[in-house]
């Protein structure tokens, strides 16, 4: 195998290779190849060529804290760029899109330990130790673990996330932002704060009972974009994808999904719903494709006072007027007057609620923050 390729797999099973030559990204499928590697990219004889890696690929490199970790942990014996990368983390990247084959560690940690650990410098006892199996994109530190489930004996998969110092409270607001938006009768992946508030673990949603993977894109991938480009989209694009790739029975679900999640980031003002935050599952191809869970939810302006959404509505990005909702609603969701209001309820009984939990919250160290927090809410969009 010369040094430029990569083998491909999709759940295990050879699909293609990818090679980089006369500096330009190149992905062919091998001639048995039933398996998509991507939505965009369907089985072809001709090769799907790109200047930059493609963005499927591109979607499974490591970014920010744990992208520094390996580099400095490989860069002596593996020239870090993009095929670097991956032909690093390839076997451990999420999804079901990994590269080469390597034998995969069998280390497990049990969710109560990761839950009731109080070592504080437990993070990065776990970066240090799972580093390289963690091969999930973002920014914020997080880490990939196989995590033993006592309750039911299996070995199931979580991602773990900590944060710097500068964030505070940051797993302790990401719990409750995602509480609020299952009260708002959206689903979530399972997700869990650690007693001493230092961890925030939420389940991986992409793994089928037979431990093989869902295929996953996020609308990165689905718009073209590299993940670079995340903070690039609006809103109407993401509407548009999801009528265009969305399976006709889930269509509508799933618009009614994403104007309730637009709803909330406005409620809990979260800057940072970008297009790395919304995917697809799916199991074959389009036919079955479903809008993922909602995940990665914050309140971003406790720590940026005049942050603004990630993303453009009506080509522009601020806290948006009921009017520009309606609109999108109506224009790009076809949704009705009756829904859209019912939308709205629910999303401010999901604040209502969530605020009543936070008032229970018992502990006096962070009772400051927690009040911030609601502080930072709204529940309604004047």
């Amino acid at each position: 195998m010369k040094e430029s390729n990569l083998d491909v797999f999709v759940n295990q099973k050879p699909t293609g290779s990818l090679s980089f030559e006369a500096y330009q990204y190149i992905f062919n499928y091998n001639n048995e190849a039933k398996d998509l590697v991507s939505l965009t990219m369907p089985i072809r004889a001709q090769s799907w060529k790109s200047r930059g890696l493609h963005p499927i690929f591109q979607m499974n490199l490591p970014e920010g804290a744990l992208r520094e970790a390996i580099k400095e942990r490989f860069s002596k014996i593996e020239k870090m760029d993009d095929m670097g990368f991956l032909r690093v983390v390839g076997p451990y990247v999420l999804g079901s899109v990994k590269f080469e084959t390597v034998a995969m560690s069998k280390s497990t940690l049990s969710l109560p330990e990761l839950l009731t650990s109080h070592k504080e410098k437990l993070f990065d006892e776990l970066m240090d130790k799972f580093a390289l199996r963690s091969g999930v994109s973002g920014v914020q530190p997080k880490l990939l673990l196989s995590v033993e489930n006592k309750t039911t004996m299996k070995f199931e998969h979580y991602i773990v996330k900590s944060w710097d110092k500068e964030y505070e409270e940051l797993a302790l607001n990401e719990y409750f932002c995602m509480r609020a938006i299952a009260h708002a009768g959206l689903k979530t992946p399972e997700f869990y704060m650690s007693d001493n508030r230092s961890l925030f673990i939420m389940k991986r949603f992409d793994i089928k009972e037979d431990e093989s993977y869902f295929g996953f894109e996020d609308m990165c991938v689905l718009t073209g974009r590299g993940t670079d480009a995340k903070y690039d989209g609006s809103y109407e694009e993401i509407a548009r994808v999801i009528k265009d790739v969305i399976a006709p029975p889930f269509r509508k679900e799933a618009l009614i999904t994403l104007f309730t999640a637009l709803v909330m980031n406005h409620f809990l003002r979260n800057g940072d719903g970008h297009l790395k935050n919304y995917g697809v599952l799916y199991e074959n191809d389009y036919t079955d494709a479903k809008l993922a869970p909602i995940y990665d939810v914050i309140t971003t302006t406790v720590y940026i006072k005049n942050d603004i959404p990630a993303l453009r509505l009506s080509d522009g990005k601020l806290w948006w007027r009921e009017k520009s909702y309606k609109n999108f609603a109506k224009l790009s969701c076809g949704l009705s007057n009756k829904e859209y209001d019912e939308i709205l309820q629910r999303c401010k009984g999901a604040i209502k609620i969530t605020k009543q939990e936070i008032d229970t919250f018992n502990i006096p160290e962070v009772s400051d923050f927690l009040e911030l927090l609601k502080d930072n809410w709204v529940d309604d969009l004047s």
